[in-house]
């Protein structure tokens, strides 16, 4: 990072081991942690937090230590020095002090603010920028706050991050460093980097605040691990289209998609081969080609060692972003509203779709078309491993016939529907449907005489004997083949419907 003035710049101060433990240690006694505040304050996640309805809960039911650090560092209340120093005792509150963590409150003496939002989320203590003054004043929030970790889509990025088993991390766009604190649990080396010097210097004191070895670097994009190389990258970057003075943690030139954008063009050179990028974004498909198309041509003439899937988890019409923008206090007048949504149109957008590319970096030259595939709430980095392990045996040697004699069997949360209709008098079976509740969605209809086939997939049998024994019996369409039976086998495994065990792939 590059050298500040903390005191003066910033509303709290990075400080020794020792400090940092002390303050950890309080909150670990005091159970101010994810669970405890689920459980009292009625929580579904963290990002209802925000959202509390403090008249409703009965704090006085709460220990005394835990009411204090939900009024100081939660709800933005003030605290009078004896209370706190009843709490904390003389040696942990001067650590609070000496952290900026607490200050005396402007004019009101004897009183102790914490000028930051604090809480606990992934199991992680997390400070970022307030939405309210402590002070009681007017509000004013920083050209480059630092964005909060506990909003829904920062919640859903850190789910569709890797387990990383070592190797060395960099999360980009990082605000308060969340992203590369959850990768720092199982990488060798983790580094968070972020444009804002304000965004780095929070990523840098949280975590020390949670006692993580973590690099925290400042500068834009990749300028700052220029020449460096790591088995994964992450991003959350800013998406939304620049209507008026910028905010740093929010605007992504005049598509949106300017941080997305260069992110993907950086692969070449710092993504190692057998890596693995993971975006969470929004972007648009053009009338011409969707994102993923567009991401793939991105990643220029090395573009080819790229395996791309999207997981689309929504779709939004030009005029339904334009109007979010106004909802979201944007302050669009009725004339920039206009003027935008004509931007938007004139350079192609055909529509905004949000949802997690993830792309992975092979050995040598792959070749595969990038791929679309719905991705619902319950999404995770494991259900992206799964679809790239079997499109990578999908490119292996002598795949068709390895398929004919794999023995599929079935998902554990697979559902088969059927819809039945009256017909002369009797129900008869018109629609089956397969379905999975998973992290990436999967509907099949097929053919009446294909379930009973399927059924018979029971980890014993193999494609190739399914197939025979219905052609024995007679149950096949004419001109039905093998080909085509492994073909729909194909398809069934790659959705997940149907598992098999992958050989080890060198």
């Amino acid at each position: 990072m590059p050298e500040q003035d903390p005191a003066a710049r910033f509303p709290i101060r990075l400080g020794d081991a020792k400090t940092f433990t002390l303050v950890r240690e309080l909150f670990r006694a005091t159970a101010f942690d994810e669970p405890t505040l689920g459980h009292v304050l009625q929580l579904t996640d963290m990002s209802a937090l925000g959202r509390v309805r403090w008249e409703e809960i009965k704090l006085e039911n709460l220990s005394a230590p835990l009411r204090w650090c939900l009024n100081l560092f939660v709800r933005g209340l003030s605290s009078p020095e004896k209370e706190s120093r009843a709490v904390c005792g003389d040696e942990i509150l001067a650590a609070f002090l000496a952290l900026g963590l607490l200050r005396p409150r402007k004019g009101g003496p004897g009183a102790l603010v914490c000028p930051v939002w604090l809480y606990p989320v992934d199991g992680f203590l997390v400070a970022s920028d307030r939405t309210s003054d402590p002070d009681g004043g007017e509000f004013k929030p920083a050209e480059d706050v630092v964005f909060p970790a506990i909003y829904g889509g920062t919640l859903r990025f850190l789910k569709l991050l890797p387990e990383m088993n070592g190797g060395e991390a960099l999360d980009l766009c990082g605000g308060t460093g969340i992203g590369a604190l959850r990768l720092a649990r199982t990488a060798k080396a983790a580094a968070t980097a972020d444009l804002a010097e304000r965004s780095a210097f929070f990523a840098e004191f949280n975590a020390a605040l949670n006692g993580v070895a973590m690099e925290s670097l400042c500068g834009d994009v990749y300028a700052p691990a220029a020449g460096r190389q790591f088995d994964v990258i992450a991003a959350h970057p800013p998406f939304v289209p620049a209507t008026g003075p910028n905010m740093v943690y929010r605007d992504g030139g005049a598509t949106g998609e300017e941080v997305t954008r260069r992110v993907i063009e950086g692969l070449p050179a710092h993504l190692r081969p057998g890596g693995t990028c993971v975006i969470l974004c929004v972007a648009r498909d053009t009338q011409e080609q969707t994102f993923e198309q567009r991401a793939h041509d991105w990643l220029g003439p090395a573009a080819g060692e790229f395996d791309v899937i999207f997981g689309l988890e929504k779709i939004l019409s030009v005029g339904e972003v334009v109007e979010s923008l106004r909802a979201r206090g944007q302050n669009l007048s009725d004339e920039a509203a206009k003027s935008l949504l004509v931007r938007l149109q004139s350079l192609g957008t055909r529509q905004f779709v949000y949802g997690a590319l993830v792309i992975r970096r092979d050995v040598g030259a792959i070749s595969p078309k990038p791929y679309r595939i719905g991705l619902t709430p319950n999404g995770r980095a494991a259900d992206f491993e799964r679809l790239f392990a079997w499109r990578r045996q999908q490119r292996q040697p002598g795949f068709a016939e390895w398929l004919h004699d794999c023995r599929p069997h079935f998902a554990p949360r697979l559902q088969l529907t059927a819809r039945h209709v009256v017909q002369d008098g009797e129900l008869v079976p018109a629609e089956f449907v397969f379905s999975i509740e998973a992290g990436l969605e999967a509907a099949l209809r097929p053919d009446a005489w294909v379930v009973p086939l399927v059924a018979r997939f029971n980890g014993a049998r193999s494609v190739r004997e399914v197939f025979h024994a219905a052609q024995k019996a007679d149950e096949l369409p004419a001109g039905f083949r093998l080909e085509d039976f492994a073909g729909l086998v194909n398809g069934m495994i790659g959705r997940g419907f149907l598992e098999v065990e992958l050989p080890l792939v060198k």
